[in-house]
């Protein structure tokens, strides 16, 4: 009895390291989705815009005439795609989870170092454009960039 209860034990990590395991997600276009949601959504999409294309030819030859047949076809292949689009819209919700978090001067200063930006420099190109520099103000920001700048400075 004692080997079956370790064969248990075995098949039970294997489960758990199944259970614990992260969704892989692709990054397409600035987007991060699973590639299983990706793959149905291109198999939808090719399904229902071919359809739409193969229903007009079928149908509209019945009351159009022959030369708009194709034009009016390839118009409901694109409403096909418009329908797909609206399908996997609602099928595939978002999966990304947004959280806000204030931003502390220590984790600006990683995220320049991160980034090798110059402190004293985005603050001095943010000085220069009225525009950005209203937004930054408005977001309570600017007065951080001013003190890592000075910081920069010493």
């Amino acid at each position: 009895m004692a080997p079956n209860l370790h064969v248990d034990k075995e098949k039970q990590s294997v489960e758990l390291d199944k259970i614990n395991e992260t969704p892989k997600y692709l990054e397409i276009l600035g987007d991060t989705v699973l590639p299983r949601n990706i793959i149905l959504a291109i198999i939808i999409s090719i399904i229902l815009s071919l359809s739409g294309y193969l229903l007009g030819e079928r149908l509209f030859p019945l009351f159009a005439s022959e030369k708009m047949v194709s034009s009016y076809s390839l118009l409901l292949g694109i409403g096909g795609s418009v329908l797909s689009l609206a399908l996997c819209a609602f099928i595939f919700k978002p999966s990304r989870v947004l959280t806000e978090e204030e931003t502390s001067l220590e984790s600006m200063e990683e995220i320049f170092k991160d980034m090798q930006l110059d402190p004293k420099e985005e603050y001095l190109l943010i000085e220069e454009d009225p525009v950005t520099k209203k937004e930054m103000e408005g977001l309570g920001v600017l007065d951080k960039f001013r003190t890592i700048g000075e910081d920069d400075k010493k």
